[in-house]
């Protein structure tokens, strides 16, 4: 027979040879060595996707591959027509097709004959058949660990004809152990205690320490992170924050209170549909809302809201079923049996999220859980009570008589307005004629204006695609004076931009404009923006610009008035909001060109995607400054007069409301203004409060379900047949629902955690391998399907999956059993012969050895120097990061977390994994040690060995910092001998002490930098000014700073940086 390895090799798997305990002897293994070479060379055109398979023919199934007589004949290779079309030398017939860039080896075609000359028998791909518990193999050399997991490993040795290397000693054993189950690494008293514990099961204590100890739950979170894109931004380009590190500790406590992982995993994926979901249960399923989110101008909400969708798909298969589910968008998978119907009959159990398509502003987006303190939460409660109190005393059956009395003789006085140096003025009261006597009336110029209710009679309803021109009216040069007056209600959804603008052109800007500032979108529940005021002569330098620090909100009215003083000045263009002047932010302060223009005046925008949505009411423009009194008058006398002459029974509610207001703040007795106040001010200080509440965003479904359909090619726009939730047909059915129901997230989660699921306990338990072995049982642990790396240990998967399950999916007890295994324990020490015999250690004939994770490779420096703080949890920190990074991809000083604010003390030291996560500029120095950006769900990280991993370790503040801090507990606790301290800091960083060889190198390294420093006083200077920490100046610099290179060498190690 073909020697398998080479064999697997041609085929560009990295396994080693198949023995008796995969399949009989002599025989072939179609799971193995058959289904690869069809997944890879055939089922692109006969595979599952029925769309696109040719002749008929499908070889990813039984039924497929041997419903057409002469295509596989079992037990007659020569017979087979698949045989035939594999080796024939004409291009027409021969397969696969020269275009397709396949072709079989001579290798493989071999496998393929006596597959079939053995009678081609056909397995169900591995993975999609519930495992079934097999018996542990005996060993022929002794009765073995006593662990299963030794049983399988060795029997496997055995017949390979290789040996266990000898367990690792007990430092290095102990140090394995502190940074798999931990993430830290131990201190000399953790090593010495260890040491110095000869009983029989010394061992086994460290580890149920290790797997008590609060940090247990961070190591392990660290990893799910990855996997559910876990960051502290929304993405995409603005990329401004989000608050989701409550998910984030959630996951932590959940792993150190070894929550079963069939209850995690149902609460990340439905908490919120648990009967009478707690909180934590709420916060877990943030676990789908870890997705990017975008707000992008010009963006369509809907193609966002089904990508968010597809991410939920995609994480969740990936995650649980270790399936590349996304495959199927567009198309039917063309590998896996998952059609594109079954994508999107999943993608139907996370379509029904009470969400939108753009939301990636400020803070989080909705639905999400308000989590206040003690403290907040009492005094909400009291607020709650003195509200109501107040809102019982001023109700209507109290203040209504009051009111009715008041505006009775007011209701035959006719309200006048100010006429003199009016302009034009617009009543839009149902059409766009001016009233003023000026004849300036408007028309629409693009779209067709609506009205409705406005805050005196009518308004005029914008959408966005509207454009009203005003012609002439509003030619205004740089030294006259104007006034403008006009009711705004922005919209409910996307607002726009642009409001007025009278512009020359678009590029000098001459003229003068009005508009909402989306770039200060400022409050995390709804829209709420400043607005903008700008006279300009030529764009940029020659203009003035203000900007309100008020805020206007979503379909909220308030009057504006601007009034400028023809100065030229900044100070000259006043703002008021509901009569009163505003406080403004100058922008720019320098108009000196004239600013007249005759181009036309526009209510609604020129701009495309930027235009104003919302209504407009009572437009006025004025050939003058009009003084205090009468911008009040404007907003509140002529309004509240004009509304009080409508008879009461036609008001609309926010007339009655208005009036209401009115006669509660300016009119009624002392003590019942007063009492207004009272409600207005706890109100405000109720508003206030709400908003200074942490929240998270979780999931939350609408009461009534949104519909889904299956969209061809994945384009949101082609809605194709309509599709209720469900999984794939290969699986698992789904329970029953209660009839006139559809199934959930919770029947989905239910169903992940079934016992005869045939994934979700396997690809748990090949992670948790990944963990501490470098690679996973399946190396593909992303990708179960027919293009992921089969199994090398298939029945050990299959054991510690039903094992999982039987312990009751207890996650400590499973991480127990691989670390006490003497497989975990052996010494990573690589002979020449099991290097070439195993490259990638997949037999485990040694210990696993490989370089600490990103996270882990900043934390151990922190932890070896003394500078770590141990603090478990809490908002992400900005610690030391390469100035301007996040500058070079800021959008706006308007969006939060554009500008890298360092933080300061703790903050400097706390664990990696609490560093502010900024998807488009993830921290730099962990990403040089390849941390993901978090924009997608990653199942295994790239490992790659850089020459710029070197140099972070050399000149990043935090490793400086670290080493002096290293070199100063050596100082302090190390002896005054130089070796002494050489041996000390050597130690704290790698768990041992240093041969001499590698004392005298470093003692070598130490009198040459005492020699540079000496001479170069100011460069130990500077090297000792880096960081915040603080040290004594007993030490003489120089010395300090040779002894800081020294510690840096220590810290630059590979023995420091790898889990050996």
């Amino acid at each position: 027979m073909l020697c398998l390895t080479i064999v697997l090799a041609s085929l560009g798997i990295a396994i080693p040879r198949v023995t008796a305990d995969e399949k009989k002897a002599g025989q072939i293994d179609f799971n193995r060595e058959i289904r690869p070479i069809l997944s890879d060379n055939c089922f692109t055109c006969h595979g599952p996707d029925d769309k696109q398979r040719m002749a008929g023919l499908r070889l990813d199934t039984k039924a497929g591959a041997f419903i057409k007589a002469g295509v596989i004949v079992p037990g007659d290779s020569a017979k087979s027509r698949l045989i035939k079309r594999v080796t024939s030398k004409d291009p027409n017939t021969v397969m696969p097709p020269p275009e397709s860039g396949h072709k079989l080896t001579e290798k493989q075609i071999a496998l393929l004959r006596q597959w079939i000359d053995e009678g081609a028998r056909w397995q169900e791909h591995w993975a999609f058949v519930a495992p079934k518990r097999p018996q542990a193999p005996v060993l022929k050399n002794g009765p073995g660990s006593g662990n299963p997991i030794d049983n399988f490993i060795f029997a496997r040795l055995e017949r390979e004809g290789l040996k266990p290397s000898p367990e690792a000693d007990k430092a290095t054993l102990a140090r394995r152990l502190y940074l798999d189950l931990t993430g830290l690494p131990p201190t000399t008293v953790d090593l010495d205690v260890f040491l110095a514990d000869r009983s029989p099961d010394a061992y086994e204590k460290l580890v149920d320490k290790l797997l008590a100890s609060p940090h247990y739950g961070e190591r392990m979170a660290l990893m799910w992170l990855d996997l559910a894109r876990y960051a502290d931004s929304h993405g995409y380009h603005i990329d401004s924050h989000r608050d989701m590190w409550p998910w984030r500790d959630w996951v932590i406590r959940a792993f150190n209170s070894n929550k079963p992982y069939d209850q995690f995993t149902v609460e990340q994926l439905a908490g919120d549909l648990l009967p009478s979901a707690t909180d934590d249960q709420k916060i877990a399923s943030g676990f789908n809302r870890n997705h990017m989110i975008n707000f992008e101008g010009g963006a369509i909400p809907e193609e966002y809201l089904s990508e968010y969708i597809v991410d939920r798909v995609e994480t969740t298969a990936t995650t649980f079923l270790g399936m590349t589910m996304g495959c199927a968008r567009c198309h039917n998978h063309k590998y896996d049996p998952v059609s594109q119907r079954e994508f999107y009959r999943f993608y139907a159990f996370f379509n029904n999220v009470n969400e939108v398509g753009l939301d990636g502003r400020v803070g989080n987006a909705r639905p999400f859980l308000s989590l206040p303190t003690e403290a907040q939460s009492r005094r909400q409660a009291e607020l709650k009570v003195a509200i109501n109190s107040l809102q019982d005393a001023l109700d209507d059956k109290q203040i209504k008589p009051l009111i009715e009395e008041w505006e009775r003789p007011l209701r035959t006085v006719r309200p006048s307005s100010r006429t003199a140096n009016l302009l034009a003025h617009y009543e839009m009261d149902g059409g766009l004629a001016d009233t003023s006597g000026n004849y300036l009336h408007a028309r629409p110029a693009r779209g067709e204006p609506s009205f409705g209710e406005g805050q005196i009679d009518k308004a005029i309803n914008l959408d966005g695609q509207t454009e009203l021109d005003f012609g002439r009216a509003g030619r205004f040069d740089r030294d006259r004076k104007f006034t403008l007056s006009a009711w705004l209600r922005p919209g409910i959804g996307k607002v726009g931009n642009y409001i007025f603008q009278k512009i020359e052109d678009e590029e000098t800007r001459r003229g003068w404009e009005l508009y909402f500032d989306e770039t200060q979108l400022f409050d995390i529940q709804r829209w709420a923006a400043p607005l903008t005021v700008r006279l300009t002569s030529d764009w940029p330098e020659n203009s003035i610009q203000v900007r309100t620090r008020e805020l206007f909100y979503n379909g909220q009215w308030k009057h504006l008035a601007i009034v400028y003083d023809g100065s030229g000045k900044a100070s000259g263009l006043k703002v008021y909001l509901n009569g009163r002047q505003t406080e403004v932010e100058i922008l720019k302060d320098g108009l000196t060109g004239g600013t007249g223009t005759d181009a036309s005046l526009v209510l609604g925008g020129k701009e495309t995607g930027r235009a104003y949505s919302g209504a407009v009411d009572d437009f006025r423009l004025y050939d003058s400054a009009v003084s205090n009194d009468e911008i009040r008058h404007l907003a509140i006398d002529y309004t509240i007069h004009t509304v009080v002459s409508i008879n009461p029974e036609k008001r609309s509610k926010d007339q009655t409301a208005r009036v209401r207001e009115h006669y509660l703040t300016e009119i009624a007795p002392a003590s019942v203004q007063a009492q207004y106040a009272d409600l207005i001010r706890l109100r405000k200080e109720q508003e206030d409060l709400n908003k200074s509440v942490l929240n998270v965003m979780v999931m939350s479904d609408m009461a009534v379900p949104r519909e889904t359909f299956l969209l061809e090619r994945g384009d949101y726009r082609n809605k194709g047949e309509k599709v209720t939730p469900g999984v794939p047909a290969v699986l698992l059915p789904l329970p029953a629902s209660p009839e006139g129901k559809n199934p959930n997230r919770l029947t989905l989660a239910k169903w992940l955690v079934d016992p005869n699921h045939p994934l979700t306990a396997r690809v748990a338990v090949n992670r948790f391998w990944q963990l501490y072995f470098g690679h996973g049982i399946v190396k593909t642990s992303e990708d179960f399907g027919s293009q992921g790396e089969p199994p090398v240990h298939v029945e050990l998967l299959d054991w510690l999956a039903t094992e999982f399950i039987r312990t009751g999916w207890d996650v400590k007890a499973l991480q127990k059993l691989i670390v006490t295994s003497a497989t975990y324990r052996q010494s990573s020490r690589a002979t020449r012969a099991l290097i070439e015999k195993d490259p990638e250690n997949r037999l485990l004939a040694r210990g696993p050895r490989f370089r600490l994770q990103a996270e882990l490779v900043r934390d151990n420096a922190l932890a070896v120097s003394g500078l770590f703080v141990p603090k478990i949890g809490g908002p992400s920190v900005l610690p030391y990061q390469t100035p301007g990074l996040w500058e070079e991809l800021a959008f706006g000083d308007g969006f939060s977390m554009q500008t890298y604010v360092q933080g300061h003390g703790e903050d400097l030291y706390r664990r990696s994994m609490y560093t502010f996560w900024k998807r488009t500029v993830p921290p730099a120095s962990l990403s040089t040690f390849d941390a993901p950006d978090r924009e997608k769900c990653v199942a295994r990280r790239a490992v790659t060995n850089t020459p710029l991993q070197a140099l972070v370790l050399m000149n990043d503040p935090t490793y400086i910092e670290a080493a002096r801090s290293l070199a100063l507990r050596a100082f302090a606790s190390g002896g005054r001998n130089p070796n002494d301290r050489i041996d000390f800091a050597f130690r704290q960083a790698t768990g041992r002490h240093p041969s001499r060889q590698e004392v005298s190198i470093l003692r070598s390294l130490l009198n040459q930098q005492l020699a540079v420093f000496k001479k170069d006083p100011e460069g130990a200077r500077k090297l000792l000014a880096v960081g915040e920490s603080t040290f004594s100046d007993k030490i003489p610099k120089q010395e300090l700073a040779a002894w800081t290179m020294v510690a840096s060498a220590i810290l630059n190690l590979d023995e420091t940086v790898t889990r050996e």
